[in-house]
């Protein structure tokens, strides 16, 4: 396609393709920014929810899609960083089979504990699970997951051993948390915060290097002893392959023009996102990143997918 051509895109409505269900963050994020990019280009922005495989099987459908800019994946590290280093097996090529556009923000976690734990900051809960190696049972929303790697980053920079306890999704994973079946975990920042402020649950850290913008008095994992700590959930729009790129640049215009609506910024922060738009290279440059720190923590607890 000629930079003449790409001047004209999109020539049809656009698919906004999310591997998640309504209602969670990444299809508020698709739905929030489709609505202000069908003002900016003229043309509808169709969100299409493809749940299945953590992201996956949305992955698969945009990697086979026609490569002319009307079909957009909003990405996740779950398919396309940390799947392939857990051994899943996927029809499609993560590496060679996308192109970054943006990144579209991030959304931190935060570590809890149960009451009945005693210890009340991450430096304690070191030193206790030091004192009582793997008896600390923590809960995560499914092998593999970012809250599951959190715990494990977590473990293998403070050098100590508890015991994970999966379940099916954070909407059982909270409460556990909340009945003491576990005593600590991360998890979304927003559902915890009301059971936080109850004393249901301690706060013992947020998992980003900054503190939250929702939450400023809670420490960050990194300033209690545990510095360069990080993991956040970030979201991002990629397109197929052999997308030409004067329309990937079109894409990249409109969409950080988007992001950088304060109403924009106002309807995510609310969802626990923070904006952050990025050059193509600034988001390839997160992901290969995240696949150094990813394959060095799993490979070390030895994370498997059945």
């Amino acid at each position: 396609m000629t930079t003449a051509a790409a001047a004209e895109y999109p020539t049809r409505p656009i698919r906004f393709v999310v591997g998640f269900l309504p209602g969670g963050p990444s299809d508020t994020i698709a739905r929030t920014v489709g609505l202000k990019l069908t003002d900016l280009v003229k043309q509808p922005v169709i969100v299409d929810n493809r749940a299945g495989a953590g992201g996956n099987l949305s992955a698969d459908i945009v990697a086979h899609a026609q490569p002319d800019g009307h079909t957009l994946l909003l990405g996740t590290g779950a398919s396309l960083v940390t799947a392939p280093i857990l051994g899943q097996k996927l029809n499609f090529n993560p590496d060679k089979d996308f192109l970054p556009v943006t990144k579209l923000g991030d959304s931190m976690s935060i570590l809890c504990a149960h009451p009945s734990l005693p210890v009340n900051n991450v430096r304690e809960l070191i030193d206790y699970a030091k004192a009582h190696p793997g008896e600390i049972a923590y809960s995560s929303s499914g092998i593999g997951v970012s809250n599951h790697l959190a715990a494990e980053l977590l473990s293998s920079m403070a050098n100590i051993k508890m015991l994970h306890v999966p379940y099916k999704g954070s909407g059982a994973a909270l409460p556990a948390l909340l009945g003491g079946q576990v005593k600590i975990g991360f998890g979304p920042l927003l559902p915890a915060i009301p059971h936080v402020k109850t004393g249901r649950l301690k706060a013992l850290g947020v998992s980003g290097l900054k503190r939250s913008s929702g939450a400023p008095d809670i420490p960050t994992v990194a300033e209690q002893g545990l510095p360069g700590f990080e993991v956040n959930s970030w979201y991002g729009v990629f397109v197929p392959a052999k997308t030409p790129k004067p329309v990937v640049a079109q894409i990249h215009k409109h969409i950080n023009a988007v992001l950088a609506m304060q109403d924009v910024k106002d309807r995510l922060a609310g969802q626990g996102v923070e904006v952050s738009g990025s050059t193509p290279e600034e988001l390839n440059a997160i992901i290969q990143n995240e696949k150094k720190i990813w394959s060095k923590v799993i490979k070390q607890a030895n994370i498997k997918i059945e």
